[in-house]
């Protein structure tokens, strides 16, 4: 049986793989999230059972990839949207003036900080907290990613979060 779906999943992946990230490619703008949605999609069809008895296994395959994009875009403008509305904040609080020159030395000073103190964390502590804080990424998709367990990515954070608590001397002003 087990081979059976092996063989499926493995002659399927080499039918739809490029097919489904050139669709997904025309969705979304940069090639390499086209990639990670499609490698997305195929992990959730063959977490699914019976997935290669599916009558239309391609569409569901396409379907599932273009919700898997659909949620990225949508969760993509709520962030852009988010950073314009704390610009907008920003830049009210400080009369409507950008920040000065000091302000923004210290903002790099800080974010310099922040990198030489994630740099002295494991590396699946510092790709953990990457993941999450970069790409967005929820703690089951980064324990899959990694190889672990979620507790596992939640204690990663932890880690993270209070090593740079530490390591880093915070600005409140900034």
């Amino acid at each position: 049986m087990k081979s059976r779906r092996d063989k499926f999943f493995r002659r399927f992946f080499q039918q739809n793989q490029g097919p489904l990230v050139r669709f997904l490619s025309r969705r979304l703008a940069d090639p390499e999230e086209a990639k990670d949605i499609a490698q997305d999609a195929f992990h959730k069809m063959m977490q699914l059972d019976g997935a290669e008895n599916l009558e239309h296994a391609r569409a569901y395959l396409f379907q599932t990839a273009a919700n898997l994009a659909l949620n990225r875009i949508r969760k993509r403008k709520r962030q852009e949207s988010y950073v314009r509305a704390a610009t907008a904040r920003g830049e009210a609080e400080q009369g409507g003036t950008l920040a000065s020159p000091e302000r923004a030395a210290l903002a790099r000073e800080q974010l310099a900080q922040v990198e030489a103190a994630l740099n002295k964390l494991p590396l699946k502590c510092q790709r953990a907290f990457l993941m999450h804080r970069s790409r967005s990424m929820t703690y089951p998709e980064i324990a899959d990613e990694l190889g672990v367990s979620v507790s596992t990515v939640e204690k990663y954070m932890i880690r993270a979060l209070q090593h740079c608590r530490k390591s880093v001397q915070w600005d409140p002003n900034l």
